[in-house]
């Protein structure tokens, strides 16, 4: 098998990891001539019986070394795990090797998505991480990707928002086990829990989420691939100023070089198998556009503003002492947000640097003065109130008056007299 996938064209690395052993084993299979030598009796080893079990608890699940060890141990095993470890390396490669082909799709099947750590780089005066977002369509290795101070969930939505809009949408969407998708994947039973908002996004736009299995790299190997591609091919010894100009020049760089060159893998230009594939991805037609900004939630003060981001701002005076939900577009000063009391929107700002005075809109603050105008300073405000008096009070029927005339009373003031 080793001189079969060696001319097959794999390399002596690649063969050597796949049935792990070392390269000097596949360079001895590679020049040996003749029939194998009769292979002496293999003594017996304490793990013997144990190995069907381990087989078949491989065959359904990506277990760790430790986890077998512990299970195995529990039915008289005594033996070591080192032996257990060279016995599973190379089951654990095949089975690898195996998920990797039935990855290996058709035109508008899968996309494959991650992100990298590329550096630090300086954003409004601050050292932050830079991200790149990656995607890649699986048949035609179409590459889109951009680059990100943030990794949180509205950025990766908003990515995959835009890829579709400009790609289109992929029948399966293959993610790694990153917390923006996955809250949870037991690699015991195999169960994937995906977030709640991914998977509406998922159902808005109609794609099925796919989440590799833990450890294994190489099951989504072509966006992983995608992102060492552009580390070495574009980042390296790149010269920019800020993050609008990298992300510029990323785009360029794609449009002329990554997707018009010659795939290795493929021996075609991306851009080429791109045009038979684009016939089988959905389209973001029709699809109204999904709301990939985060929600936070703040409590409006009784003088009608609001503290987020280390600044107060102005809202309607109808949220006055109310919950109300921000819904930022950006992290950025200057990027746009909401402010809403359930359905109503009660506030459009534009976020400002830490320390900025109090924000108060003008149309605020004269709705504001408007509620208040009668009220002078120092002056408490009277209570109103309507008092309902009944026919009866205490049980006694109320008294019923009479009119009388004015002479009527002079009359007998002056018999009186």
């Amino acid at each position: 098998m080793i001189r079969h996938f060696v001319k097959e064209g794999l390399s002596k690395a690649e063969v050597a990891r796949r049935f792990g052993v070392c390269r000097q084993t596949v360079y001895n299979h590679v020049k040996r001539e003749g029939p194998y030598v009769k292979p002496r009796k293999g003594r017996s080893s304490k793990l013997d019986a144990y190995k069907d079990y381990i087989r078949g608890r491989l065959e359904k699940f990506d277990l760790r070394g430790s986890v077998l060890l512990r299970e195995i141990r529990e039915r008289g095993y005594t033996g070591g795990k080192t032996i257990l470890d060279d016995f599973i390396r190379p089951l654990k490669a095949a089975k690898v090797t195996k998920l990797t082909e039935r990855f290996e799709t058709e035109p508008g099947c899968q996309a494959q998505i991650d992100f990298g750590e590329c550096g630090m780089v300086t954003v409004e005066g601050r050292r932050r991480k830079l991200y790149l977002f990656s995607l890649v369509l699986g048949y035609c290795r179409m590459l889109w990707g951009r680059f990100l101070i943030s990794t949180k969930q509205h950025e990766l939505l908003m990515c995959l928002k835009d890829a579709f809009e400009e790609l289109g949408i992929p029948g399966e969407l293959l993610v790694d086990n990153m917390k923006q998708a996955v809250d949870r994947h037991d690699v015991t039973t195999g169960v994937v829990k995906f977030n709640a908002t991914f998977l509406d996004f998922a159902e808005h736009y109609g794609f099925l989420p796919v989440a590799a299995p833990p450890y294994w790299a190489r099951v989504k190997g072509k966006v992983e691939a995608s992102i060492k591609y552009v580390k070495r091919s574009f980042l390296c010894g790149l010269r920019f100023t800020d993050l609008s100009d990298l992300n510029m020049q990323f785009r360029i760089w794609q449009d002329t070089v990554a997707n018009v060159r010659i795939h290795g893998t493929t021996g075609r230009q991306p851009v080429d198998l791109y045009r038979e594939e684009m016939g089988f991805l959905g389209s973001t037609r029709g699809i109204p556009v999904y709301d990939t900004r985060p929600w936070e939630t703040r409590k409006a003060g009784w003088d009608s503003h609001i503290r987020w981001a280390n600044v107060f701002y102005s809202v309607h005076p109808d949220a006055a002492a109310k919950p109300v939900v921000v819904r930022p577009e950006g992290e950025h000063v200057g990027d746009r947000f909401e402010v809403y009391l359930g359905e109503q929107l009660v506030a459009v700002h534009y976020k400002r640097a830490k320390g900025t005075p109090r924000v108060t809109l003008p149309e605020h603050a004269a709705e504001i003065r408007r509620r208040t105008r009668d009220k002078k300073p120092g002056e408490r405000r009277s209570v109103e109130f309507e008092q309902i008096i009944p026919d009866e009070v205490f049980g006694f029927p109320a008294c019923e008056v009479q009119t009388r005339s004015l002479e009527l009373y002079e009359s007998l003031l002056g018999g009186a007299l």
